[in-house]
């Protein structure tokens, strides 16, 4: 079950890190006389090589404030899962349990060396993808499928462990896999007719399924271990937009972005419908946001959720609050320009800024900042609090 989670996150580092600025790009091939910016991939509803977002002349829709909430809920729901999984009591946990627990806490914690690992891997799978494409897509496609696969399992696991009062909890051992849950073989057959009706159809409600649980997966296993190593990460995110937005096309000499989005056909996106559309139109035509919008501001939410818990700071006034109000403020920025004046601009220029900014302020005004910079002492997991 180990290689299984390390592969999958592996895989999903390299898509996820991508996923905002492959989005971002994607419309400047299908409509070349158009800016780019995050929102403008053209794509059908059925067929992401095809979903159809706005027009430039469009007017702001309501669609664009809903991603802003939508992307919200999900980072809320993921910081409270990646501190305390659902449903868990660390209490009624035997010792094992709970040294298997910290084990796999602690291979999936970002440090410094990581971080910056993370941004170069990423830049060397996304020239990969620009050179060998069209030869790699199908095996892409395969991979994504089985990484789904687990993320979606995995996102459901604890609702139907809780739900069967955790009657098949009972590990099977697998040649290769090692211990699997029992449960696993009742989980994996939904999770794969979920994939299934993706491949099948290219329904954006299941893109935005899978997409999500990619999400939660990713945030749930990977964890920062300090605001130096956030703000490494975040930064080194920022610059590697810039340069494979912007500087890439003198380099290689084509936009490496544009060229990897038009043929890379899997859910790391969230569609939402625009609401104020054309009665005339058939096509539905969408507003989206890329994983890596999400994902990457996210993991310092999620240490920000771990910092005011190990620290016992009250939720409403501490570092995870005026965190998400940041990135809130920011993504809210970055879609009324987008949305209304259809501007090219990577929204990790707001996400960034928007989030560490606040996090610092904070821990300048409380006086921690140089405890959350080398990393908070976490409070014992058996003290950790039962998530209902």
């Amino acid at each position: 079950m180990k290689i299984l989670r390390g592969f999958a996150l592996i895989l999903s580092l390299s898509v996820l890190i991508h996923a905002q600025k492959i989005e971002y790009h994607s419309s400047a091939t299908v409509k070349r006389s158009q800016n780019m910016h995050h929102h403008s991939t053209k794509l059908q509803e059925k067929a992401p090589a095809g979903v159809k977002t706005a027009d430039r002349e469009a007017r702001l829709d309501p669609a664009n404030f809903l991603v802003v909430l939508v992307a919200g809920l999900i980072l809320f729901y993921c910081a409270g899962r990646a501190y305390v999984p659902p449903f868990t009591d660390f209490s009624k946990l035997s010792e094992s349990e709970i040294a298997e627990y910290e084990e796999i806490k602690k291979a999936g914690e970002l440090e410094l060396h990581t971080a910056i690992l993370f941004v170069v891997v990423a830049s060397a799978a996304l020239v990969l993808l620009f050179y060998f494409m069209s030869a790699m897509s199908i095996l892409i496609t395969i991979i994504f499928s089985l990484v789904a696969t687990i993320s979606f399992g995995f996102l459901l696991y604890p609702y139907i462990d809780h739900w069967t009062e955790r009657k098949f909890s009972k590990d099977v051992d697998l040649p290769l896999l090692g211990p699997v849950p029992l449960l696993a073989f009742f989980v994996a057959p939904l999770a794969l007719l979920v994939v299934a009706l993706w491949l099948c159809t290219k329904h954006w409600i299941a893109n935005d399924v899978l997409a999500i649980s990619l999400v939660v997966f990713f945030l749930a296993n990977i964890r920062l271990s300090s605001l130096m190593v956030a703000t490494v990460l975040l930064l080194l995110a920022f610059c590697y937009d810039i340069f494979w937005v912007f500087m890439s096309s003198s380099i290689f000499g084509k936009n490496v972005m544009v060229t990897v989005a038009t043929d890379l056909d899997v859910p790391i996106k969230i569609l939402i419908p625009l609401v104020l559309t054309e009665e005339t139109k058939s096509q539905l035509e969408f507003t989206l946001i890329g994983l890596g919008d999400i994902v990457l501001p996210g993991l310092l939410l999620c240490f920000a959720w771990r910092v005011d818990c190990d620290k016992g700071i009250d939720m409403q006034k501490g570092y995870f609050a005026v965190t998400m109000a940041g990135y809130l403020v920011a993504l809210t920025l970055c879609e009324i320009i987008v949305g209304s004046l259809h501007l090219a601009q990577p929204a990790m220029i707001y996400l960034v800024p928007g989030t560490l900014i606040p996090f610092t302020l904070l821990a300048l005004v409380r006086k921690e900042f140089t405890e959350v910079w080398n990393g908070v002492e976490e409070t014992p997991i058996a003290a950790a609090p039962e998530k209902p």
